[in-house]
């Protein structure tokens, strides 16, 4: 709902072509320089005179930069992946900024930056509110319809989106009747088998994902280690004098053992070159297959919680608020966010707590509640799985 999906699925596409076409020309550039130099060591005024050699620097800039803004880009992408999914729980359509700093472990100036940034390309549907006395904030957006409060039947303006509470009787307006034909969040507390399942936490295509990634870094392993053994038979050929006089003897190489020494040289280093531009790409896949396999874990967690709320140690893993946000924002876990309650860092599985009444004593609740809600007249506790489903209430 906050993001511009089909603009992000072209930004990704983009990525890849930049990714593509960076390596390529970072790649051929550094080899073609490497080259004059190898042939022409020591006589660097030829080097740096050469033809090639603006041609090569330039090219190298142009592959640097595309990387960069690829990078950039992807970085952003996540972000606003991270924003977008607190947002959809969101029960309230203000967001401040220091809520934010709180979930994301950023400071309010940087969230603030961010999410300036991300309006422009990545993120849709919210707005900046200036307020000198709270630093501004976030508001969603969100239609209005008319509805009659279902305590006192007083006829009301509830926003679509969000809970909130009726100005008459100060109840909650989550329940409120709808008396226009638009469609309105509604609260419900029958969750689905579905929220049970590992798979509603995951991303779609996950285990098709998963396993195409595998495969990806299975082969560029293999890339590298066959580059590897391709350099060290050429480092064995390039001291080997009986097999440069033989290339010399049978035409198939250069007139000198010099010159062919040269070219194995040349194969050495595009080897190298080309091994750890790969070991690096592999290094990538894997330390995403590890953040994959570490999704996995938490919606498996997540899918056996018995409470909406879950605190970060019931996550098997070192820095879990960490690898928590890391895996939101790449996609990989969905219907769950990171929230603040009661000072303390939570999990809440896509689930809020309301109440329009105290199941002890009937009394009036006023808006939609946090976990540890206290009725303010019997003093219980009031809990409640809920979730917002996109549903007239009649």
């Amino acid at each position: 709902m906050y993001l511009k999906t089909k603009l992000i699925w072209f930004l990704k596409f983009k990525n890849v072509l930049f990714l593509l076409a960076g390596l390529f020309f970072t790649i051929m550039s550094v080899w073609d320089i490497v080259s004059l130099a190898v042939y022409y060591w020591g006589d660097w005024d030829t080097v740096i005179n050469a033809r090639s050699t603006p041609e090569s620097v330039f090219w190298f800039f142009v592959g640097c930069a595309m990387l960069i803004c690829m990078r950039l880009s992807s970085i952003s992408i996540k972000k606003a992946h991270f924003y977008s999914s607190y947002f959809e729980t969101a029960l309230y359509s203000c967001i401040s900024y220091d809520e934010l700093s709180e979930v994301t472990g950023y400071s309010s100036g940087k969230v603030k930056f961010d999410l300036h940034i991300l309006r422009i390309l990545y993120m849709k549907r919210f707005s900046f509110v200036n307020d000198d006395s709270n630093g501004g904030h976030i508001e969603l957006y969100s239609k209005t319809v008319q509805c009659s409060c279902k305590n006192c039947g007083a006829i009301i303006d509830k926003k679509i989106y969000f809970a909130g509470i009726c100005p008459y009787c100060k109840t909650s307006d989550v329940f409120a009747t709808v008396i226009t034909d638009n469609s309105v969040y509604s609260i419900s507390n029958d969750v689905s088998k579905d929220k049970n399942k590992q798979m509603y936490y995951l991303q779609k295509g996950f285990l098709f994902k998963l396993i195409m990634r595998i495969i990806l870094v299975a082969l560029e392993c293999t890339a590298v280690f066959i580059m590897l053994c391709v350099t060290i038979d050429y480092i064995g050929k390039y001291n080997d004098h009986d097999y440069l006089l033989g290339l010399v003897l049978s035409g198939e190489g250069y007139g000198s053992i010099e010159l062919n020494q040269k070219q194995i040289m040349n194969f050495i280093l595009f080897d190298i070159f080309g091994g750890i531009m790969f070991g690096l790409i592999a290094a990538v896949g894997l330390r995403k297959s590890i953040l994959m396999s570490k999704s996995s874990n938490f919606a498996y967690t997540f899918s056996h919680s018995k409470t909406p709320f879950l605190n970060f140690s019931s996550l098997q893993t070192k820095k879990p608020a960490l690898f928590l946000r890391k895996t939101i924002q790449a996609g990989y876990i969905r219907n769950c966010t990171i929230e603040n309650h009661d000072g303390k860092m939570k999990i809440a599985l896509a689930k809020k707590i309301v109440k329009d009444s105290c199941p002890s004593c009937g009394a009036p609740v006023t808006g939609a509640v946090s976990e540890n809600y206290v009725c303010k007249f019997c003093k219980n506790n009031i809990l409640k799985v809920i979730e917002k489903n996109d549903a007239a209430i009649s």
